[in-house]
């Protein structure tokens, strides 16, 4: 990194720019890596250091000109990103060298244990409780002892800087059984917090309701392991004691078994958000109340289940996002959706013709517009990804949607016995950005069917 840096910095002349400057050049490079490391699980590779040094450490080796403006600016060593595989005595020199060359500014702190380590994590914390004050974000990776042992303790105090806590176990959190968190930290301005489901299953819920009041991102993390009925009422009781409603909401592989969610949906059990993002599982559907306005599917490869879950009636707005599916293989059920937009990014093929099916293009020679007030469709392609999109299937399910709109206009009433074509409205925004690219005569069709049509395509 820093002979890129330095490379950089001759073909640019960026050695004869003020010290002021560049000063100011590296705390923005540091601000936007810290707010990076806010909304992201930490993992060893997100260092984003040459040679595992700090970031200040690995600036100071450019030139000499850098290495005096970083050792005299202290905000350039508020990040400390910390790995626990050295000797403890190596390790908390460090750290406490760089909480002192700090001074007074907030900092940022990272731990994760990569390797089987009991004693770093309450040593270390033990150096850091003094410091709680300017703790501005704290995450802390693959410690399934510090939540089942009394190592939290150390963290007892009024943090009134905290605006992000992660506390996140990814390898051990399959093992975790019955136990209380002793989580005692006062941070009253949380906006971000990520847990693990066994985690925010235990917290205190008046932990909660004192330290959550001004949350805004809400993460849960499930492990690889399927989330039972009863995990599930935890959770959603958790979540009831936030005493605002969450702005944002995302569950990570919250995965149950056919039987869980029956019980789930028979034992009433409700998640609520204004937004919820459910990463690479779609199961937790089912659990979603009917005031969420938006819902946003990431990384799930079994985007036909929508053909079997219902989505909240409320939501407005749905959004895949990197998704695949399996080929569908029957007509889907009537699991009709009342929103209005949705919106398909960097998402295969076989994921937008599941949801133009959902969207009313035949299937086996069978039409049914589930999705019936949809009338904005966005397909888009960032980076080096292009969609292929399956144009007949395309112009089949606008006609479709033409057709029942055109019905129903015609009756003057809507047939109430027919749910395949009641209140079905045409698409009347209809973009790509990224797409094949379009023949003239195509793009003529399109925009007299579509009001509202683009489609920008990208060169393969």
């Amino acid at each position: 990194m820093a002979r890129n840096v330095k490379r950089r910095m001759s073909q640019s002349s960026f050695s004869s720019l003020p010290a002021e400057m560049v000063s100011s050049i590296l705390k923005a490079v540091l601000e936007d890596i810290v707010q990076d490391d806010m909304m992201r699980t930490p993992e060893a590779e997100h260092q984003i250091l040459a040679g595992g040094l700090p970031f200040p450490l690995t600036m100071a080796l450019v030139c000499r000109l850098w290495r005096d403006i970083v050792s005299s600016t202290p905000e350039l060593w508020t990040r400390i990103f910390w790995i626990i595989s050295v000797p403890e005595e190596e390790g908390c020199h460090r750290i406490n060298s760089q909480l002192e060359k700090s001074g007074n500014y907030p900092v940022h702190l990272t731990i994760i244990n990569s390797w089987s380590h009991h004693r770093g994590i309450r040593v270390i914390l033990h150096h850091i409780a003094p410091h709680l004050q300017r703790l501005k974000s704290l995450r802390m990776a693959n410690f399934y002892e510090a939540h089942y042992q009394p190592t939290l303790d150390t963290l007892t105090g009024y943090a009134p800087q905290l605006e992000s806590l992660q506390l996140t176990d990814g390898k051990h959190i399959h093992h975790c059984t019955d136990f209380k968190s002793r989580l005692k930290l006062d941070c009253p301005a949380l906006r971000i917090f990520h847990a693990d489901i066994i985690v925010a299953c235990n917290l205190d819920r008046q932990w909660l309701k004192n330290n959550l009041a001004h949350v805004e991102f809400v993460t849960i993390s499930c492990g690889s392991s399927q989330v039972r009925t009863a995990k599930a009422m935890m959770l959603s009781r958790a979540l009831e004691a936030v005493p605002r409603r969450i702005p944002c909401l995302t569950l990570d592989n919250l995965q149950s078994s056919n039987s869980s969610l029956a019980s789930t949906n028979q034992a009433g059990i409700k998640i609520g958000a204004e937004q919820v993002i459910l990463h690479t599982s779609i199961d937790a559907l089912a659990a979603i109340d009917d005031d969420c306005q938006t819902i946003i599917i990431k990384k799930c490869d079994s985007v036909h289940d929508l053909q079997s879950i219902s989505l909240p009636s409320s939501s407005r707005s749905l959004e895949l996002d990197g998704c695949d599916s399996k080929e569908p293989r029957r007509v889907p059920d009537t699991r009709t959706w009342d929103g209005d937009t949705v919106t398909i990014t960097n998402s295969y093929s076989s994921c937008i013709e599941i949801i133009l099916h959902l969207l009313g293009a035949p299937f086996n020679d069978y039409s049914c517009s589930l999705w019936r007030h949809v009338t904005t469709l966005k397909l888009v392609a960032n980076g080096d990804f292009v969609l292929n999109l399956p144009l007949t299937l395309l112009k089949a399910m606008i006609s479709s949607r033409q057709g029942a709109a055109g019905q129903n206009n015609l009756s003057g009433k809507n047939d109430e016995d027919n749910v395949e074509s009641k209140g079905v409205r045409p698409l009347m925004v209809f973009h790509v950005h990224g797409g094949q690219p379009l023949s003239g005569e195509e793009r003529v069709w399109f925009e007299k069917q579509v009001r509202d049509f683009v489609w920008d395509y990208k060169r393969r």
